[in-house]
């Protein structure tokens, strides 16, 4: 069940899976991906009106006239174009900190300024309050539909938000929700966006592919459909079956290039000065989200990540292991980006034999996490070292904070990455979904690692290059150990 080590990983948080996690334009995986059906905003009606054929602020101005097609701005009632206030409806109930409607509709509008004029006759635009007239405005300039205008007024809207809350659209979401299986049918192999003008590229994820964002390939399934047909990591798209994905989202190219097993994608990759054709052959894939060694009786088990079924993984793979009597442990959860927050409490009851594994601070509530009782890995007697970096985070941050402060491990490596917030997912009329932040997390005692991230007992770089047995030497060299024979 091995993965190869992707490179350089810390640019974790726009991580697209073509056969695994679809990140949604977006951030790492959430740590809490429940569904609660939508709400309509009960604000007062605006009034309706034809906007003037002066541009937006901030939208782009022509060489040619103007002419501004119709708008009727309709107050929240369920009519056509609603997403805009659905959206408002739930950031105003359920989002962590408050804002105002005068950044939400800014952005909004910035939203809808961004799109390409599609010659609507009219549009029909349903607004909160005021303060979103200027969405209206935006509308009656672009001249796009309805429906279209609605969302990206929805996704704009998002924007004023966190980095890790986001609009999915209906194809993002069903990527999603395909990768939380644990199967899906793709060409199984890892990529990330990197924005070309940000002063660390490969830190910093962009949504759309253009001349400034470029979507690489990190890593390969080991003897996957991408794998065997040539795919290096490296290699950047650039078209897709002879198209080419310049404005693409993310994804899109994600979307596009999965398909049913069996099937053939052809993808032009830029590998250093030269462009290449690469037919892969999709297949149906299952995440590795666990592997497993022993090297001279230490266990090494690396979670990839928290899906909906890494705890049952976990489990079987963390109960060979102790059948096969290991004394320690190598528990290594770098590059883990995170994601389900119940797979992760199940994950830590693994080691820990009560208490609370993690609490969330929401601003109506607290909640505590409790530890489920029965893991099998709870004995004192087994040594454990959490392996972390600059790309652990979220869940990983979760799993290693309580088993530190618990005093369960001892953990070895980088700053983890800082992800303190949890996520949750409201389903849209769209058959899309709205993923806010709406919690806070922090340790059983109260520490709060968000910034920061989780500090090491033991603070060392670890080579991704290394072999497992050279990683369990190095491992157990930093915990003192005896060395592994």
């Amino acid at each position: 069940m091995c993965v190869p080590e992707p490179r350089n990983l810390r640019r974790w948080p726009l991580i697209a899976l073509i056969a695994l996690v679809a990140a949604a334009c977006s951030n790492a995986p959430a740590p809490l991906t429940t569904t609660a059906a939508p709400t309509t905003s009960t604000a007062p009606a605006s009034t309706s009106a034809v906007p003037s054929t002066s541009p937006p602020d901030g939208a782009a101005t022509t060489t040619s006239p103007v002419v501004a097609i119709p708008v009727e701005s309709v107050d929240c009632d369920g009519r056509e174009g609603g997403l805009l206030c659905e959206g408002y409806s739930l950031i105003q109930r359920y989002y962590v900190d408050p804002i105002t409607d005068a950044l939400l509709a800014g952005a909004a509008a910035t939203g809808v300024e961004d799109l390409s004029t599609s010659g609507s006759d009219s549009v029909s635009c349903a607004i909160p309050n005021q303060t979103f007239q200027m969405v209206c405005d935006a509308m009656a300039f672009e001249g796009a539909s309805t429906e279209r205008a609605a969302e990206a007024a929805l996704a704009g809207m998002v924007t004023a938000l966190d980095p890790n809350s986001a609009y999915l659209d209906p194809r993002a979401l069903q990527l999603l929700e395909e990768d939380q299986t644990g199967e899906v049918e793709g060409i199984g192999a890892l990529v990330a966006s990197e924005d070309l003008s940000a002063a660390d590229p490969e830190s910093t994820p962009c949504a759309v592919v253009s001349a400034t964002c470029q979507l690489v390939v990190i890593s390969t399934f080991a003897d996957g459909p991408a794998d065997l047909a040539g795919v290096e990591a490296g290699d950047i798209f650039v078209a897709v079956d002879s198209e080419s994905i310049d404005g693409w989202s993310v994804d899109e190219v994600t979307a596009t290039v999965r398909g049913p097993a069996g099937t053939d994608v052809t993808i032009t990759f830029q590998r250093g000065a030269v462009q290449i054709d690469i037919t892969v052959t999709r297949a149906a894939l299952v995440i590795p989200v666990v592997e497993t060694d022993v090297v001279g009786g230490v266990g090494y088990l690396k979670l990839n990540l928290f899906t909906d079924t890494s705890d049952r993984q976990l489990h079987t793979a963390l109960l060979e292991l102790l059948d096969s009597g290991i004394a320690r442990l190598v528990l290594d959860l770098r590059d883990n980006p995170g994601g389900a927050l119940d797979a992760t409490v199940n994950i830590a009851s693994e080691f820990l034999s009560g208490g609370v594994v993690v609490r969330t601070q929401a601003p109506d509530e607290d909640t505590e996490y409790p530890v489920e009782l029965g893991g099998i890995a709870t004995d004192a007697d087994l040594e454990i070292v959490v392996l972390v970096n600059r790309g652990s985070a979220s869940a990983s941050e979760v799993l290693s904070a309580a088993l530190q402060e618990r005093e369960r491990a001892l953990i070895i490596g980088e700053n983890t990455f800082g992800k303190n917030t949890v996520q949750q997912r409201f389903g849209l009329s769209n058959g899309g979904a709205l993923k806010l932040t709406v919690a806070r997390w922090v340790t059983a005692d109260g520490a709060d690692f968000g910034g920061d991230g989780v500090t090491p007992d033991i603070s060392a770089e670890i080579d991704a290059g290394l072999t497992v047995s050279e990683v369990v030497a190095e491992v157990s060299a930093l915990a003192g150990w005896p060395a592994a024979a």
